[in-house]
């Protein structure tokens, strides 16, 4: 009788010491998971890897995924406009690198603009939550 027990008890510290092992393993995976880096982001395009890229041949659309994907911002001169139109680039490619500079201020003032946003907070101190009405 003795025996049973004594087997019985190891069987069920085993199955503890599985169940542990393998929730601490599960752990350190999920740990493992949330400390990777996220990748560094591609660098910035310039005006001329553009110029290259549609001497290249690359399509209108490629060269505009490529530009939204490295998040570049071309603030363009007049001049550099004209240069661009003379090295051949489409009216539509450069009225897009014109807007990445109206689109990235639009974002930085929107990011401002819902930073200061409380919808229950009036700036002369007073609180109105659920259920307050002017």
């Amino acid at each position: 009788m003795a025996r049973i027990c004594i087997w019985q008890r190891n069987r069920y510290i085993d199955s503890v010491m599985k169940r542990g092992l393998l929730f601490l393993l599960g752990v350190l995976l999920l740990t493992g998971c949330a400390t990777t880096p996220p990748p560094p982001p591609p660098p910035p395009l310039t005006q001329a890897d553009v110029i290259s890229m549609v001497k290249s041949g690359w399509n209108d659309e490629d060269i505009i995924r490529r530009i939204d994907g490295t998040r570049t911002v071309f603030r363009l001169s007049s001049d550099d406009v004209v240069r661009l139109r003379n090295e051949g680039l489409s009216d539509r490619l450069v009225t897009f690198m014109l807007d990445t500079y109206t689109r990235a201020a639009m974002a930085a003032q929107h990011r401002q603009d819902s930073y200061y946003y409380d919808p229950f907070f009036v700036n002369y101190g007073f609180y109105y939550g659920p259920g307050w009405r002017r």
